[in-house]
């Protein structure tokens, strides 16, 4: 499963890169902090899934959700954020994210996230 992480915070980027790199089968092709960049470089790669962050210092991450998912409907996108309120939560959900995680209490949840997602991909090459 190729993974593409949009994240603001290079500390954080990092965590997330040594965190999923432990996940077999789990490659991280790309890794952007703005919108931008990362709605090009998502649209210019063979992206399976993407972790990420609602408050982006180039802009609010639910945009680019809502134009990845306009594009690119299959691919999909964990939300992971400081910012896990109610209503953004259900902002994320109405725009397609596939799940929606608080940084501090749900990052572990990620491998999980990643693991079930694979599973119908990988079924897919089979047949």
């Amino acid at each position: 499963m190729n993974l593409f992480i949009v994240e603001d915070s290079v500390l954080i980027q990092n965590r997330l890169i040594r965190f999923v790199e432990e996940v077999p089968g789990i490659h991280v092709i790309g890794v952007s902090g703005d919108i931008e960049s990362a709605f090009e470089r998502v649209l210019n790669s063979e992206t399976d899934a993407i972790i990420l962050d609602l408050q982006l210092g180039t802009g609010n991450g639910l945009q680019l959700l809502k134009s990845i998912k306009q594009r690119k409907p299959l691919v999909k996108i964990v939300v992971l954020t400081n910012h896990s309120t109610d209503d953004n939560r259900q902002h994320a959900m109405r725009a397609g994210a596939d799940g929606f995680l608080d940084k501090s209490t749900d990052f572990e949840r990620i491998p999980d996230f990643l693991h079930r997602w694979q599973i119908p991909n990988f079924s897919n090459h089979i047949n």
